[in-house]
């Protein structure tokens, strides 16, 4: 298991260094194929007094644009806090407030202080600070995707395996997902 950004793990199957790797970023490559394994619901983390903490059904962008905002990583770019930015854009909306950080957890620290908000993914809700509360981002686009990308004409009996596990883990944990063909 080697920890990398998506645009590195490009290079690095291209290079034969890993078989898959696993991110959120829309990058092409004629040499790579990207399998979406499904869409992740992003959240909003505030602190547990925020105003919008009540607002347990969720909030729009529309509604978080003047917030303080982290957003993470700071670098490699592109990465999260771009698709972050790019989701604002979609709707029009520019927010002014916006602080980038290092990583995920250093922007739920400051978040769970009561410094600001940030968007997170879904599954970013089993990371448990006191006073952190996490509440659905309302737009419809709010979603991140996870894609599994391999070499193009890879279609070994390892990746349907790996395909096999990783469905039957979404099956266990009841994620929603469409199953790729392989």
């Amino acid at each position: 298991l080697i920890e990398m950004s998506t645009k590195d793990q490009i290079q690095s199957l291209k290079e034969g260094k890993i078989d898959v790797g696993f991110g959120r970023l829309r990058i092409s490559d004629p040499a790579v194929r990207r399998v979406l394994l499904r869409e992740e619901p992003l959240m909003v983390a505030m602190h547990s007094s925020h105003p919008l903490a009540m607002k347990k059904e969720g909030v729009f962008l529309a509604d978080i644009v003047e917030e303080n905002l982290f957003v993470y990583p700071s670098l490699p770019k592109p990465n999260f806090a771009t698709q972050i930015m790019s989701l604002f854009a979609e709707y029009g909306l520019d927010p002014k407030n916006l602080r980038e950080v290092r990583e995920i957890q250093l922007a739920l620290g400051l978040t769970a202080a009561g410094e600001g908000i940030c968007i997170v993914p879904r599954s970013a809700k089993t990371i448990q600070l006191p006073h952190l509360h996490f509440i659905p981002l309302l737009d419809d686009a709010a979603v991140s995707p996870i894609f599994l990308a391999l070499r193009s004409m890879d279609e070994s009996e390892d990746i349907r395996s790996l395909f096999d596990c990783i469905y039957q883990v979404y099956d266990l944990e009841a994620i929603e997902y469409d199953r790729a063909v392989i």
